[in-house]
């Protein structure tokens, strides 16, 4: 496996200290099992307005579409239509997991997008058949043990942590897919402390990209990861942007400005008719009254 690989720097600022990187991986740990909880009954709308390509968010194990709220809100300020989708408990047969994916896509009519998957997610979206494929555009796995993770043998009681397991035979289709594809990425963290080794979350490629702070679930709940996973979609989608005129702003500018003149356009029809009435009374010529023959 190829150790070459690009790492992420933020933009604004610096790096978090360890201390703080620790304390905040401990916190979304609870927030994590809180969005579990909570997201039995809870869904994130779908945002189906936007004037980029979609993207779709693909929970891990035990992930609940809630706790995409914060990626949700950086994605739609960068004007994409976003959809979670909504896998249930994600503690059930992988390969099925993949069909409900794909027939997401397929109900929804999402064509071009961009997937962004986390933890287990990366694996669901490896199972996608043709059908699912060619609706998508490119995928970012995030954290995904691509190769397993040794930390599935602590919960061997579910079928998703089975199939998780090295040299698991959907192991082995994932890694066989995933060499095929030209339009996967990886994004990962050297101190990840669910994918053990944490070379199981990388492709090997040249592109995969490391995000130099702790932590499994700060990845994509944490500051710099939500950076680092717009920066890459954003990227993405200069290489090829959608052939569209202006955005949608622009077009509710365009609208004030047409209804403007209609309104001005209105009121001065309105004052000529209030000044022309009664001069057309003034000019109506009287009716002469016949004079009497004498």
């Amino acid at each position: 496996m190829k150790r070459d690989h690009l790492t992420y720097l933020p933009e604004k600022g610096d790096i978090r200290p360890v201390i703080v990187q620790h304390i905040a991986e401990f916190y979304y740990h609870f927030y994590y099992f809180f969005c579990h909880i909570f997201g039995i009954f809870i869904e994130l709308p779908h945002h189906t307005e936007g004037y980029k390509r979609p993207i779709v968010c693909v929970s891990g194990f035990l992930g609940r579409g809630l706790a995409w709220a914060s990626m949700r809100k950086h994605l739609i300020s960068l004007g994409h239509p976003v959809y979670v989708v909504p896998l249930g408990f994600q503690t059930g047969n992988i390969r099925k997991k993949s069909k409900v994916l794909e027939n997401f896509l397929v109900e929804k009519d999402i064509k071009d997008c961009y997937l962004i998957c986390h933890s287990m997610g990366g694996l669901i979206a490896a199972g996608l058949s043709y059908k699912g494929r060619d609706r998508v555009r490119k995928i970012f796995t995030v954290g995904s043990p691509i190769h397993g993770t040794y930390m599935a043998y602590l919960a061997p009681i579910f079928p998703c942590t089975w199939q998780m397991m090295p040299g698991s035979k959907l192991v082995q289709e994932v890694i066989e897919t995933y060499s095929k594809f030209h339009n996967v990425q990886a994004v990962f963290t050297k101190g990840d402390g669910i994918v053990r080794p944490w070379e199981s979350a990388t492709l090997g490629h040249f592109d995969d990209v490391e995000i130099p702070e702790y932590g499994h679930l700060n990845l994509y709940l944490g500051p710099l990861g939500i950076e680092c996973l717009g920066s890459l979609v954003t990227s993405e989608e200069k290489k090829d942007p959608l052939p569209i005129k202006q955005k949608p702003a622009a077009k509710e500018e365009t609208k004030k400005e047409a209804a403007a003149p209609a309104s001005k356009k209105s009121s001065t029809k309105k004052a000529t008719v209030k000044k022309t009435s009664p001069a057309k009374k003034k000019a109506a010529p009287k009716k002469a009254k016949p004079k009497k023959k004498r």
